[in-house]
């Protein structure tokens, strides 16, 4: 029913008054994300979940996703923000992708190379910002590929402005996760790193030697963190998922040190008086 006095001032709306308040204390409620994540999810992906399982098992395109109160935490844990550039690698439907970017306001960036789930993230990413503006809410910019991660141009354009990279390559193999790793070199300090497979063995990580000083690991400082049980698509159980950092300057350090002692050993050998 329209008002006696069509000029007067529409009541306050406490929804939209809410929504705003959102800002001043700490972003979007989680339960209110989750909500519009699963109501995408449900409507933009659900119907096409037969075409996701077209795949050939036991290889790098066998398909797995990150369930949102897994992406909440990881999101979460590295601090991004309205100012950070988000990039995940394997991006599946895209779901993690549009999360990130409604979750902190992010810019966000994602390639996948299969054409099924690339094709689902097209289509879905108009209609999850539609629920976004239904919903109120905004979200960062967000960038779909289809592609491959390796040999695509614009990886290699974004890869020196990421502050996060995720990688869900729990079934990735030996192989693509070695061809991965020289991308890296090209993060700046204090990105971040995300997956589920270390790009770091433990032994690499725990100490600087021969073999391993000019290696690759040895710019990450590297973190293991545990999900719960349904955080992931493919296992019931939980698991683990590791944090990369990029440390040049503690790398720079150990080195020296490492350097210096190597130096003092062979100089120890040459003053050693003969038998």
């Amino acid at each position: 029913m329209l008002p006696a006095d069509p000029f007067v001032d529409a009541p306050p709306n406490p929804f939209l008054e809410a929504i705003e308040g959102w800002s001043a204390s700490g972003g979007i409620p989680p339960k209110v994300l989750h909500r519009i994540m699963e109501e995408n999810y449900q409507r933009n992906v659900g119907p096409f979940v037969r075409e996701l399982h077209q795949y050939e098992p036991f290889t790098d395109n066998v398909y797995g996703e990150l369930m949102p109160s897994l992406v909440y935490e990881m999101v979460r844990h590295t601090r991004l923000n309205e100012n950070s550039l988000f990039l995940d690698l394997g991006s599946g439907v895209g779901n993690v992708v549009v999360q990130a970017s409604l979750q902190t306001g992010c810019r966000s960036y994602g390639i996948e190379c299969q054409e099924a789930p690339a094709k689902i993230a097209a289509r879905m990413l108009p209609q999850f910002k539609a629920r976004c503006r239904m919903w109120g809410v905004n979200m960062g910019d967000v960038e779909l590929e289809q592609g491959d991660m390796l040999t695509s141009k614009r990886v290699d354009e974004l890869i020196p402005q990421a502050d996060v990279v995720l990688v869900n390559n729990k079934v990735f193999s030996e192989s693509l996760n070695e061809a991965l790793r020289p991308k890296f070199l090209d993060l700046k300090e204090g990105a971040i790193v995300i997956s589920l497979k270390s790009f770091v063995s433990e032994k690499q990580n725990s100490r600087l030697t021969e073999r391993n000083v000019d290696d690759i690991s040895t710019i990450f400082d590297v973190s293991k963190r545990w999900f719960a049980s349904g955080s992931v698509s493919w296992a019931d159980s939980g698991g683990e998922y590791y944090i990369h950092r990029v440390d040049r300057r503690g790398y720079s350090q150990i080195l020296e040190e490492y350097e210096s002692r190597r130096s003092s050993s062979r100089s120890t050998r040459k003053t050693r008086a003969p038998y």
